[in-house]
This record gives C-alpha cells, sequence and structure tokens, in this order.
C-alpha cells in the first residue's frame, strides 16, 4: 500500500479540499483525486462522499484515515529507529508574524543553515489570525505567533513553548508630543493612534482603553510594523508598538518614548505537535537557542528572554 496515498487521505480529510490538499502536498489536484481513487479501489470501498457540494468522508473513509495516521505514524517511527544517526532533513513550514522577520528570523534562517543545511524552511508571514487558522488546518509545522492558541489549552498533543516577550509603548516624534507630561486618553482622542490589525491582541487592547467612553478615537490599523514605523516618523499621529523597532530613532532623537496608559505586551510563542519530525524538532532547539541570544544582544527593556526569566524564577 503506497504511504503518499494514505497521506493524501489524511490531508484531504483535514483540509476538505483537492485544491488546497494538492497545494500542501506540492501536487496537482488531478493527481491527488487520482491518489484517493487508487486507494479506494485497492480497499475495494468508497472513501470520500461525492454527492455533495461539501466534500466529506464516509464511514468507512473516516474509520481509514484514523488507521491511516497509526501506519504514518510507524513509518516515521521506523525512519528514526532505522536510521537514529541520520541528520535531520525535510521541508518544514513555519508560520510567524512580521514582529519575528524584523527581530530574529534572520538570525534563525542563517542558524538553521550553519546547523541543518538538509532541513528546509518554508516561511509564511501573515497576520497571527491567519497563521493559527492555516495551523489548524495543518498546513503549517510551526506557529510563532503573539496570541494564544485555544486549542492547545489542556491538549498534550501540542507544545507551546513562550519565547519573548516585547514590551508595547507610546511612541511620536518629537514635535508632535513635545510636552514631558504623560498622554492621556483624552489625548489620544485626538491623536491618530497607530497599531497592529483589527483582529490582533495589541489592537484590542488600545481598543479596550477607550471601552465606555464617550469620543471615538481615531485607530489606524496596519498589517505592516513598517508602514507604522514610516508614518509615526513623518509625523502621523503615535504608535503602539514594541520600541524595539524604532530603537536607532529613539537614541537618535529623532523619536521618542512617551508615557502614557500601560498596555500588555507582546509576547511571542512557539506551538508544534509533540509527536514533530526530527527536522521540525531541530528548528525548536535553534530558535530558542536564537531568541535566547537575541534578546540577550537587545537586552532589556527592548526584549525580554522567557525562557531565561522562568529559569530565575
Amino acid at each position: 500500500m503506497n504511504t503518499r496515498f494514505l497521506e493524501t487521505l489524511v490531508v484531504l480529510s483535514r483540509l476538505k479540499s483537492f485544491r488546497e490538499t494538492a497545494q500542501v502536498l506540492h501536487t496537482t489536484q488531478a493527481a491527488a483525486s487520482q491518489r484517493i481513487a487508487a486507494l479506494e479501489d485497492e480497499l475495494g470501498v468508497f472513501l470520500v462522499d461525492r454527492s455533495h457540494r461539501t466534500l466529506t468522508l464516509t464511514p468507512v473513509g473516516e474509520q481509514v484515515v484514523r488507521q491511516a495516521e497509526r501506519m504514518l505514524a510507524l513509518e516515521r517511527e521506523l525512519k528514526r529507529a532505522t536510521q537514529p544517526d541520520a541528520p535531520p532533513a525535510g521541508r518544514v513550514r513555519i508560520g510567524v508574524i512580521e514582529t519575528v522577520v524584523h527581530t530574529w528570523l534572520t538570525p534563525l534562517i542563517h542558524g538553521l543553515t550553519r546547523r541543518f543545511p538538509a532541513v528546509d524552511p518554508d516561511i509564511t508571514v501573515e497576520p497571527a489570525r491567519n497563521l493559527r487558522e492555516q495551523f489548524r488546518q495543518h498546513k503549517l509545522d510551526l506557529l510563532i505567533q503573539n496570541d494564544p492558541v485555544e486549542e492547545a489549552a489542556g491538549n498534550v498533543e501540542l507544545e507551546v513553548t513562550p519565547l519573548s516577550r516585547f514590551p508595547i509603548r507610546w511612541i511620536a516624534r518629537p514635535d508632535v508630543w513635545r510636552t514631558q507630561d504623560m498622554l492621556t486618553l483624552e489625548d489620544l482622542e485626538r491623536i491618530p493612534v497607530l497599531t497592529y490589525v483589527r483582529t490582533s491582541s495589541p489592537h484590542a487592547h488600545v481598543r479596550a482603553l477607550f471601552a465606555g467612553r464617550e469620543t471615538e478615537p481615531r485607530i489606524c490599523s496596519f498589517p505592516s510594523v513598517q508602514s507604522i514605523v514610516q508614518l509615526v516618523k513623518e509625523g502621523f499621529g503615535v504608535a503602539a508598538i514594541p520600541p524595539i523597532f524604532v530603537q536607532r530613532e529613539i537614541e537618535a532623537g529623532d523619536l521618542k518614548l512617551c508615557e502614557g496608559p500601560a498596555l500588555p505586551a507582546l509576547v511571542v510563542t512557539v506551538t508544534r505537535p509533540r509527536e514533530s519530525s526530527p527536522a521540525v524538532a531541530a528548528i525548536g532547539t535553534i530558535i530558542r537557542q536564537v531568541v535566547g541570544s537575541y534578546c540577550k544582544t537587545a537586552g532589556p527593556p527592548w526584549a525580554i528572554d522567557l525562557q531565561a526569566e522562568a529559569g530565575s524564577a
């Protein structure tokens, strides 16, 4: 029995789409459909219910999927047992938020290339909400983002590791906020506030400050940190972002940290299945090392290594 056909069935059961299954497996939609048809012929049963517009598996198909998952897991264990000293290899799909791109993603790629050259990282950069959905659909092997992963709570099959904490502060050009006084909510209602996309937790935290107030603040949402930085450098409003993105501008006096209403920090975590391939586990190891080194170099209050913090507690 061809394990590629079993893998196709398992992925199809999760995504409910031949098109998306083909994309995940890097094949064509026709090839994915042919694999399922060949598996049905071999088993002598229908695995996919083709009588509805929405793709579903037959009851027998559901049973086969459970057995297929066990067989694929045994295949992985067999390969590890017969090649215990083989270096990690293969493609690993990694979803990261833009905060990681502008902080420690480059050191991660360099470290991975040096330590595990046979591992091929496939990077997807999107807002956290989009990445979580892709992770749920098993389109990502590693999820690096800043919001809670709901299905991870109490789930022994998923491992969530806190990596780093980036404080979020109010940042403006000195001529936009000239005084040394603390920014009040009344001030922020008169100035455009720049922050992350509407679906992000930083945006929700900013909006929560104004709950119950009569005046609606002008909160400008952007998917790109670089867009926020560029606008605040040009004197447009006040940004609510981690100051590490503009550390040089702050130290040069082109931008300033403004005291104001406190905002929760942005906490970055990495989530992966506990039963992962050696390549996924290898990247997890490199991530922890790279984050520790990056936070040590940046130093507080710019970035805090949560692993070191937990170890000293």
